[in-house]
């Protein structure tokens, strides 16, 4: 997308000064008002989440630019990729419909859509998120001719806290559950996901791609996240003289999974704080193998 004047120019352009002057107004007035809620950062942040799963399950998946509050008429979201460019207008109110209003949802999403095929974006598409159910049925049971072939209405709660959001949404644990680093996360390792998710979209007001955002996550707190490609169950990034010696410690098995070491023995199990590729875990493997453990015991002492 162009920088903020190059869409004024094309707003101008394509649809006039009027248009212009009050997608400047309608920025302007988002941009403040996304101070006094975190609705609209707790959709980017699962937005961002699911981005990130699409490329657990497909890791040659293209990584989506994901922004919030960019400048147009459909501005709350922004998603696009190489083949399709995705806005979004969220509203967490009682009352919402197509057509009150100077400048109504449906005449906005009709911008929003000429100006996208102006720049030439690929396969643009808008959507309404509402977080009241009823809401939902109702306004895609209505969704205006006019706009009905590139548009579509959502339904997304709103819940105060990142960490009732996840409590309260099955779908969004599930989610979560493969960016975790461990197999079977706990609700908690599931918010501490979310949360830090959420914390890396705030990072990057202007935008990023999710590759940078979950990147930037994994920098600020490290060992909470999945390694991203997965990377799961290649021993190879183990060396051979850490495997030498592991092998020969009797009731220890271990492996790679979601790039993280790890080891059970003896009814217990953990897994190592840092992923296979930091410098804390290629310290550990050096320490292993200079001191050699015979037992678990052994091993179990030089864990960090």
């Amino acid at each position: 997308m162009p920088d903020e004047d190059g869409v004024i120019s094309a707003i101008k352009a394509c649809l006039g000064d009027k248009a212009a002057t009050y997608a400047a107004n309608k920025h302007r007035g988002g941009t403040n008002g996304a101070k006094g809620t975190r609705y609209e950062d707790f959709f980017l942040a699962v937005r961002v989440a699911e981005a990130a799963v699409g490329v657990v399950d497909n890791p040659r998946a293209e990584w989506p630019h994901i922004r919030g509050q960019c400048y147009g008429f459909v501005d709350d979201a922004r998603v696009a990729t190489s083949t399709h460019t995705e806005y979004y207008q969220l509203k967490n109110k009682e009352t919402v419909n197509w057509t009150t209003g100077a400048h109504s949802i449906a005449a906005d999403f009709e911008f929003q859509y000429k100006l996208a095929t102006y720049l030439k974006e690929p396969t643009p598409t808008t959507g309404l998120v509402v977080s009241i159910k009823a809401q939902h049925q109702s306004l895609l049971g209505s969704v205006p001719a006019s706009i009905a072939p590139h548009s579509s209405v959502y339904y997304f709660p709103w819940l105060s806290t990142p960490n009732r959001l996840v409590l309260e949404s099955p779908d969004l644990q599930e989610c979560l559950k493969k960016l975790a680093k461990v197999e079977e996360p706990t609700l908690d390792v599931l918010s501490g996901v979310f949360g830090l998710l959420l914390i890396a979209c705030i990072e990057y007001p202007d935008g990023a791609s999710v590759e940078e955002i979950v990147a930037r996550a994994c920098r600020l707190i490290p060992g909470q996240l999945r390694r991203l490609p997965a990377t799961e169950d290649r021993e190879q990034q183990l060396t051979q003289p850490f495997r030498l010696v592991l092998s020969q410690i009797r009731g220890l098995s271990y492996g790679v999974k979601r790039g993280y070491f790890h080891w059970a023995a003896f009814g217990t199990s953990g897994v190592f704080g840092w992923d296979c590729t930091s410098k804390e875990f290629t310290e550990f493997q050096e320490l292993i193998i200079k001191n050699a453990p015979k037992t678990f015991e052994e091993f179990e002492q030089l864990l960090p």
